[in-house]
């Protein structure tokens, strides 16, 4: 099962707004050499919803090109209709990746999400990791999830609720057979202290050492070690979030030496100054 510090890489969009598939093979290889466990491809944060399943499946087989071991590669194959699902899961088996991943149905409410759910495990050749995320709306609850876990094809929880209470009552029935992920970077501390075994992080794209620091002092119980670099992760997403959804991401990967590109239709440019700016509050961490 996939642990440690995973990345979900960013889409990368060139100035035209096509996908630059160049550049994200340059990404993946630049978080590779930097020491990434592994990575969770077409993710919602990495803007990959605004894809065409044709692109999600490329996106997928780019990184899978330059991956250094497939075991490490997990793929968002959430979609609105229940056949694009089972076509991206199926298209990511036969390319070699090892898990797929799962959300809640997207907007939408279902009547019966569980049941929702295990329709689509029944039919997915490749394990499940179950991604409950905060910004599609229709959360599961902590005993819809628990539910879930305890059906064989599922293998994995990632937790993106942001709400602790949520993940308290889910780590209190956790199965043995499931590894829990951290779905945001804010709570790669209180994970681990809960029985984590990773984060699922956007903030490793730019600044993969810091993230990774976090980690190995959290594998090691260096609880207090853990804390400080927590508290300045915390400080480093609070300053990219304030650029919008992800071109302070991005852009501060590009000053930290990696290249993702510009997001989708080129929505949230940053200013010449606002650049200049965020570049100086990255100088006063001591990240660039």
């Amino acid at each position: 099962m996939i642990k440690g510090g995973i990345s979900e890489p960013y889409v990368p969009f060139d100035r035209k707004g096509s996908v630059d598939y160049s550049a994200l093979k340059g990404a993946i290889s630049w978080l590779q050499d930097r020491g990434v466990n592994g990575f969770m491809v077409n993710g919602i944060g990495a803007e990959a919803l605004v894809l065409s399943v044709q692109e999600r499946k490329r996106v997928l087989e780019s990184v899978l090109e330059v991956a250094k071991s497939k075991d490490e590669i997990s793929v968002l194959i959430t979609s609105y209709h229940p056949d694009s699902i089972i076509e991206l899961a199926k298209h990511a088996k036969d390319s070699g990746a090892s898990y797929a991943v799962i959300t809640q149905h997207p907007i939408y409410p279902v009547k019966k999400p569980v049941d929702y759910l295990k329709e689509i495990s029944s039919r997915s050749p490749l394990p499940l990791i179950l991604y409950n995320e905060k910004q599609l709306g229709n959360l599961l609850t902590p005993a819809q999830v628990i539910s879930l876990l305890k059906l064989d094809e599922f293998v994995g929880y990632k937790d993106s609720t942001k709400d602790i209470g949520h993940l308290q009552e889910v780590v209190d029935e956790f199965p043995e057979k499931s590894t829990l992920l951290a779905g945001s970077d804010s709570l790669i501390y209180t994970t681990y202290t809960l029985g984590g075994k990773g984060i699922v992080s956007l903030i490793i794209n730019a600044f993969p050492k810091l993230v990774l620091d976090l980690v190995k002092s959290m594998e090691e119980n260096d609880t207090k070690k853990g804390l400080e670099l927590q508290a300045k992760v915390n400080r480093v997403r609070g300053i990219l979030k304030s650029y919008g959804f992800s071109a302070g991401y991005r852009v501060a990967a590009r000053l930290a030496g990696n290249d993702f590109g510009y997001t989708f239709n080129r929505s949230e440019d940053l200013s010449e100054q606002e650049i200049k700016d965020l570049e100086q509050k990255l100088k006063s961490e001591k990240l660039i």
